[in-house]
């Protein structure tokens, strides 16, 4: 693992892979025109670290610069600075892409440092493999995709208790060089543009499930390892107009199936152990830190939004109405909630064992659990207030069409001029409605997990104590 790589990222993506879309074989993801405003987001990525250095690099361990997303935070100083980071990164596609290279970079970045949850050397040196593989994405800069959620199969049965042995990614033997794993993850957002694959288990693998307790990282070409995207939101037939967001910002999701696919000692993290490959993700604060990527990158979302919402009102002449303006002050006080709450997750931030400096779980979650409201509601305020003018926009090009001087006199008014108008309202649908709006919208409800069980957790490990004496002390009150 500390091979240099030295091909561009977008050379690299040329490896032959089994990448499949739309029932065909994609031979290089980078000449996809699907792929290509996802493909066009990593290099920004890369771009900004070139442009912005001061924000978008540090210094590592060694004193060698390394994308400030790979560094482990030590002062609050520290923290803020990762937040104007993957802010200026969410920027870039208004937050609508969930699963740039920043985010699983800061889970790598947890698991490194706190390699010590994945135990002492057994088959491998787990936690050395965990060091490594994140001193080889700070030397070279990859882009790492995960696959963590196992296949709606049977989720009243465990996995070792599942008929399907495709359930989840499970061990199927192993020999003194590594092993061969076999199965399938759902939702691997970006893995048909990644340059690895890093494979692991959520929290909560029961007794009998040993074999699918693995975690690993891949090459996205490894041999055995077939990549499905799903069907893409983008459009070849309309224009960039007619589409501004899913023809630019489609992050096309992705199911994995793996069938005997050797992996390495040293790129093994977990081997058949369910209390490890729990704290995988829990214990090595991962879930911190991929949280403070997630919730900066809800802001940038829910500031487009908002704005859209705003601009629509203004532009159609509804903002006089006080109904109207109560519906964008509600929109505006979700954004300055979520700016709030950003803060205080790095207000309330701890230390951990390792040194650092990690955000605070109780605020990051109160956002995981109410942003998904809040989104669709941006969602429906925007719906409810571009109505049927966003339902009957006609095609960009019919505006250079033998009617289209019809149309610009029927859809221009004085303060707005047909073009603007048209964008504003395509604009209005591809957050809203169409393929891409809505799959927005289930995204930011379940990308972090069941809201349900988000606010149940979060009820049982509430500090309850300050709040019992509350009414305690109203209880006791007397006269």
């Amino acid at each position: 693992m500390n091979v240099r790589v030295t091909a561009s990222y977008r050379d690299r993506l040329n490896d032959g892979r089994h990448l499949h879309l739309n029932g065909e074989v994609v031979r290089d993801a980078a000449a996809e025109p699907a792929f290509a405003g996802a493909i066009a987001a990593v290099e920004a990525f890369h771009r900004l670290q070139k442009t912005a250095p001061e924000t978008h690099l540090t210094h590592g361990p060694e004193g060698e610069l390394i994308p400030i997303s790979l560094s482990a935070p030590r002062t609050l100083e520290d923290l803020a600075r990762k937040r104007i980071a993957f802010k200026e990164m969410a920027d870039v596609s208004f937050g609508m892409l969930g699963r740039t290279p920043d985010f699983i970079n800061s889970a790598i970045m947890a698991i490194g440092v706190h390699a010590e949850v994945l135990g002492p050397p057994a088959a491998a040196d787990f936690a050395g493999n965990a060091r490594a593989y994140l001193a080889a994405c700070r030397q070279n800069d990859l882009f790492v995709a995960h696959a963590s959620i196992n296949p709606q199969l049977d989720r009243a049965q465990p996995l070792h208790g599942n008929a399907n042995p495709f359930c989840g990614v499970r061990v199927d033997r192993k020999d003194a060089r590594g092993l061969w794993v076999s199965g399938a993850k759902m939702i691997a957002t970006l893995a048909p543009v990644a340059d690895e694959l890093l494979v692991f288990n959520m929290p909560g693998l029961r007794p009998g499930d040993e074999a699918f307790a693995v975690a690993f990282a891949v090459p996205a070409a490894t041999e055995g390892l077939h990549i499905f995207g799903r069907k893409p939101t983008v459009r070849r037939d309309l224009t960039k107009a007619d589409h501004p967001l899913a023809n630019r910002m489609d992050e096309v999701d992705a199911y994995l199936v793996l069938k005997d696919v050797f992996v390495p000692w040293e790129r093994v993290f977990v081997f058949e152990d369910t209390a490890r490959s729990d704290a995988f993700y829990g214990r090595s604060y991962a879930r911190h830190h991929t949280g403070h990527q997630g919730i900066v990158r809800g802001l940038a979302k829910a500031e487009l939004l908002t704005g859209v919402a705003m601009r629509l009102a203004e532009t159609l002449g509804l903002a006089g109405f006080p109904n109207i303006q109560e519906q964008l002050g509600e929109l505006a006080t979700y954004v300055e909630t979520l700016r709030a709450l950003i803060l205080l997750s790095e207000h309330d931030a701890t230390l951990s064992e390792a040194g650092v400096m990690t955000p605070s779980l109780p605020a990051m979650q109160a956002v995981r659990y109410n942003f998904p409201k809040m989104y669709e509601r941006m969602a429906k305020v925007i719906q409810s207030l571009a109505a049927g003018s966003m339902l009957s926009t006609p095609h960009w090009r019919d505006l250079s069409g033998e009617a289209g001087d019809l149309l610009r006199a029927t859809l221009s008014t004085p303060a707005l001029d047909v073009e603007t108008r048209l964008k504003l309202l395509n604009l209005a649908w591809d957050v809203s409605g169409d393929g891409f709006g809505q799959r927005q919208v289930v995204y930011e409800y379940y990308h972090a997990g069941d809201p349900m069980r988000i606010a149940a957790a979060y009820y049982q490990n509430y500090p309850k104590q300050p709040l019992g004496a509350a009414v305690d002390r109203a209880l006791a009150l007397e006269g």
